[in-house]
């Protein structure tokens, strides 16, 4: 399907406070101006250049800091120091770490830590900045799923209106496979957002322990979004899935409180996701708009408190749709922001705009549109970096309306092929050369014929991801043009188109098969392949098929699919045959062969052949052989009396000198446009040959022929390879472990 661009603008920007105001009973009055005096207790080591320089491994996660050598700084450090550091090359974020164990590793050190917080090495202190992330600012800008580019807006006219920052979505896939659940959902276009940064942080002494705390915590995000969607999606279960698929981390930002340096790192997030309960598939366009400023707020005295918002929110459809079945969905895109401190943790906000489309079919309105604008905020107060404070989460705000509804649009009705050409009395699904669609479901087909009624009528599939799709198998008896109409309805609209469907009857294909040099007054044994589509019966084939040859050359029958031909003379004679089908067409075919004289030795002789039955015959002996007519169908999984095996090939060979002969058998089965070797034994001293599944799965019934050599010592002698039967075959055609 054509994918329309999403394009998504996002203003956000971060105002986080952090307040101390005093004793706690005065938490809500403004900060003494002498509170802003930092006061640094020795405990804190503040890592120097010449230490950064020394430092060549940094893991946040176990908290090992290896240093090349030893600095000044280093050797006065103790255990339980706090030891702080603005960025560097193997510390890319800074670090605030509290020691527990120090060692030396030749002239390595090695400190082995934990996460501080800022009360740790802070007693007192206050710290404010702002600014605007600019594009110089961007540290990485990572893309976490395929067919998705982010970093900076190119300065191109007339694109990015003013923003700096970008995610590209090209076939952006939400990919979920959990259990029995299998739901995608894509998204397309582009995402364009700003970002800036406010933050004051202070930190106020106190009696006891931790001498140090925070109690005046606010964070603020405002912002102005674009959406014009297009979402895809398939599934078959309800879904609540979302996917980060961007990342943008930015430089960090380091202040001084005293020589102590705190370092922030604005980190943005971006989001897909989808809601709901979906069956099959679903495809829709909208555009939505939003502008809201939101936020929270914590204080000692008062604990949260929500900043109320003011949201306008709007959305318009497009309908231009293609769905299945019936659907209840949300899908939506948000972008959260955080200011992470040391690179480690921070407070999240985020805003999320929602598009849901409601369907149900049949129903009128068949869909009804709503568009929801949710806030949200995670204040988890815990972070290593400050120090427990509180923790609160919640929704700010969410909005919803229904912006429109939709009648059912009517089926439509491809023609592929027209006219189309089909076989006599061959079943021929007739869904090949039309297609029916429609976006909401099934529909309701009538085909009718006008020499032939109604061909089909009742519930047609329109679903696109059908595996094989809706059939109309049918078998036309008469040849000769004929107009077929075919009307679709959905509930009380309905479409109609025609096409002209041609039957023909294709004449007989035949093949001959004979082997070994035809020799005068020896029998020549010919056996002709029929194949003739529009004839289902090959017995009532070779009963109506003609050979002839020219005297003093004889037959030993003039009908039928299998004969042997007596050479009056040598040189080159021919043999002709013809096969009529049933409304009249013929195929002759004649062959021309070089007949050579008598040999001094025409042994050994073949003088019968054939497939034989062994089964129950009545009487004192109960089980017997009898011979399988030409073009009948045998089942090789059938049992014996009391063989193993019902069926086998046997030839009789005139050998008076008692010769060690031996025979290649063959059983060849012809699936349509194929000849196969199912079975074979090469130089078998038995003059019969059983026939029998090789295989366990995969039954079918096909055209099939045993053939035979039979070697004597002098292989001039050797006769054939002869057809020694044709008919149908029951067999299974492959193996399953």
């Amino acid at each position: 399907m054509g994918w329309q661009n999403f394009a998504s603008t996002l203003w956000l920007r971060w105002i986080i406070v952090v307040l101390i105001l005093g004793l706690p009973a005065c938490s809500g009055t403004p900060p003494d101006p002498r509170a802003r005096e930092a006061i640094i207790p020795a405990t804190t080591k503040v890592s120097d250049p010449s230490t950064r320089d020394a430092l060549t491994l940094y893991d946040p996660e176990t908290g090992i800091l290896r240093f090349s050598t030893s600095t000044p700084l280093l050797d006065s450090l103790k255990i339980d120091n706090v030891l702080v550091s603005e960025p560097s090359s193997a510390a890319p974020y800074g670090y605030l770490r509290k020691i527990k164990a120090i060692r030396r590793e030749g002239a390595q050190v090695v400190l082995e830590t934990v996460q501080a917080n800022l009360a740790d090495a802070i007693h007192q202190g206050w710290l404010e900045a702002a600014d605007d992330l600019e594009a110089s600012d961007l540290a990485s800008a990572m893309a976490l799923v395929e067919g998705l580019s982010v970093g900076v807006v190119q300065p191109t006219a007339n694109v990015g209106d003013g923003f700096r920052f970008e995610a590209r979505f090209d076939e952006t896939v939400l990919d979920i496979n959990e259990g029995d659940v299998r739901v995608k959902v894509r998204v397309n276009g582009v995402f364009y957002f700003n970002a800036g940064y406010n933050i004051a942080v202070g930190i106020k002494p106190r009696f006891g322990i931790p001498p140090a705390y925070v109690d005046h915590f606010e964070a603020w995000i405002g912002f102005e979004q674009r959406a014009q969607l297009q979402v895809s999606g398939e599934a078959n279960a309800q879904v609540n899935k979302e996917k980060k698929v961007a990342e943008y981390r930015f430089k960090p930002l380091c202040f001084a409180i005293g020589p102590v340096p705190v370092c922030v790192v604005p980190t943005v997030y971006i989001f897909v996701g989808a809601t709901g309960e979906v069956n099959l598939r679903f495809s829709y366009n909208a555009v939505q708009t939003a502008q809201a400023k939101m936020g929270a707020r914590w204080t000692d005295s008062r604990g949260w408190e929500e900043i109320e918002p003011t949201p306008a929110f709007n959305t318009s459809f497009d309908q231009n749709f293609d769905i299945n079945a019936g659907l209840k969905t949300r899908a939506y895109t948000k972008a959260e922001g955080a200011l992470m401190l040391y690179g480690i943790a921070g407070p999240t906000i985020g805003a999320q705009m929602s598009i849901e489309l409601d369907v149900a079919v049949p129903r009128d309105p068949f869909w009804i549109l709503r568009g929801s604008l949710r806030a949200y905020y995670s204040f988890i107060v815990d972070i290593p970096v400050i120090g427990r404070v509180a923790e609160h989460s919640g929704t700010l705000y969410e909005i919803g309306r229904e912006f429109g509804r939709s009648p059912a649009p009517p089926p439509t009705i491809t023609i592929r092929t027209s006219p189309a050409t089909v076989q006599l009395r061959v079943e021929t699904d007739l869904a090949q050369f039309f297609r029916v669609a429609h976006p909401l479901g099934n529909v309701d087909l009538t085909v009718t014929s006008n020499l032939d009624g109604t061909l089909y009528s009742g519930s047609w599939s329109t679903d696109p991801n059908s595996l094989f799709g809706p059939e109309l198998k049918r078998t036309f008896n008469t040849v000769g043009s004929r107009t077929l109409t075919l009307i679709a309805r959905y509930v009380n609209s309905q479409t109609s188109s025609s096409l002209v469907l041609d039957v023909v009857n294709t004449p007989p294909t035949l093949n001959l098969q004979y082997g070994g040099d035809p020799r005068q007054g020896q029998i020549y044994p010919i056996t002709v392949l029929i194949t003739d589509p529009n004839e289902p019966d090959t017995t009532r084939l070779c009963g109506s098929t003609q050979w002839s040859v020219e005297a003093p050359d004889t037959l030993s029958a003039t009908t039928g699919c299998s004969v042997s031909v007596t050479f009056g003379t040598t040189g080159a004679r021919q043999i002709r045959v013809t096969a009529r089908d049933s409304e009249g067409a013929t195929t002759t075919r004649t062959l021309t062969l070089d007949v050579l004289p008598p040999p001094a030795n025409p042994y050994p002789r073949i003088t019968d052949y054939g497939v034989y039955s062994a089964e129950y015959t009545g009487g004192p002996i109960h089980c017997g052989s009898v011979r399988v007519a030409s073009g009948s169908t045998i089942n090789l999984s059938d049992r014996g009396c009391p063989t193993p095996h019902r069926y086998y090939g046997r030839i009789t060979v005139e050998n008076p000198n008692d010769e060690a002969l031996t025979y290649d058998w063959k059983l060849h089965v012809s699936p349509p446009g194929f000849d196969n070797l199912l079975l074979s034994e090469t130089a078998s001293t038995s003059y019969i040959f059983e026939l029998y599944n090789v295989h366990n799965s995969g039954l079918r019934t096909d055209d099939c022929r045993v053939t035979v050599k039979v070697n004597a010592p002098d292989p001039s002698r050797s006769k054939g390879p002869i057809t020694v039967w044709t008919g149908r075959c029951t067999y299974y055609s492959f193996t399953l472990r």
